[in-house]
């Protein structure tokens, strides 16, 4: 071979190894999301809330955002309430909807994701009377005549169900309308027991009402939380991309460490109201709210 033909052969070769092919396929050529994507949320803190400049905040809005990010979607949060954003996510008016536990009825309008985190239903009392109520098990509510109070929206495990109406006959059951009202009733004195989502439970207490809670020994239910994507305007291959999201950001450390920052921030929440308060106050602090709520 010339020697000029050579070199303009190793040259070539340079040039096709060291720069992308022009036909090759990037990441903005095809991206996941053509369009940003809708998700809705309804106030839960700490896992969702909107904030005073209408800005979505919490544990399941910065992970989801971490996802997109990952994928280079845009996600626009949507505050709308629970039962109206299954509506929507059935008509694909809404994309997604976060922290969802997974439903055979679900199942039949969503996508579901792999599991992001999860949720574990517990017991709480006043801070001030942990020493004077324990429990090792369901039971015991009925053998210590404790009175509890439950938020009439929600999935609270398999031994409330099935001893509700024994809960109900006994009177030991007092419901409530909402997770706030739930709290203010306790502070009252309406009920010696408290149950609810084991994070957020005491985050509101600390956060809307000003009252330490803690919680009992008794797990009652423990729950895997996913992602639901609207059949109607997501796609199964979408799906695909946000679960190796979930994957590579879990594997990563980096779920855990969002996890981790809002459980201290609730810890720092409580923590504080504990070192401002005396219990006579934070009982003061929950029947003036009771008094002076709508």
């Amino acid at each position: 071979m010339p020697k000029g033909v050579f070199q303009f052969c190793h040259i070539l070769l340079l040039c096709v190894f060291t720069f992308p092919a022009l036909g090759a396929t990037s990441k903005a050529a095809s991206p996941i999301c053509a369009h940003p994507l809708s998700a809705g949320y309804n106030d839960w803190p700490p896992y969702a809330w909107q904030d005073r400049q209408g800005v979505a905040q919490g544990l399941d809005v910065e992970l989801l955002r971490s996802f997109a990010e990952y994928l280079g979607c845009e996600i626009n949060f949507i505050n709308v309430p629970a039962k109206r954003s299954h509506q929507m996510l059935k008509s694909g008016t809404l994309d997604m909807m976060m922290g969802a536990t997974k439903t055979f009825e679900r199942e039949e309008y969503a996508l579901f994701s792999s599991p992001y985190r999860h949720e574990e239903v517990r017991l709480f009392v006043l801070d001030e009377k942990k020493d004077s109520i324990k429990l090792s098990q369901w039971q015991d509510i009925f053998s210590q005549k404790l009175r509890l109070l439950v938020p009439i929206s929600g999935w609270y495990g398999a031994d409330y169900e099935q001893t509700r109406e024994r809960l109900a006959q006994e009177n030991l059951l007092v419901l409530s309308p909402d997770v706030d009202k739930s709290v203010q009733m306790l502070t009252y004195g309406r009920a010696d027991l408290i149950i609810g989502d084991a994070m957020a439970m005491p985050y509101i207490a600390s956060q809307h009402q000003g009252i330490r809670l803690s919680v009992l020994n008794p797990i009652l239910d423990h729950n895997q939380i996913h992602l639901m994507l609207s059949k109607q305007s997501m796609s199964v291959e979408q799906l695909k991309q946000f679960n190796k999201a979930i994957k590579v950001l879990t594997n990563n450390g980096e779920v855990a460490r969002i996890v981790h920052k809002w459980q201290q921030l609730s810890l720092a929440k409580q923590t504080k109201i504990s070192n401002q308060q005396s219990p006579i106050d934070r009982q003061y602090a929950g029947l003036s709210s009771l008094m002076f709520s709508k």
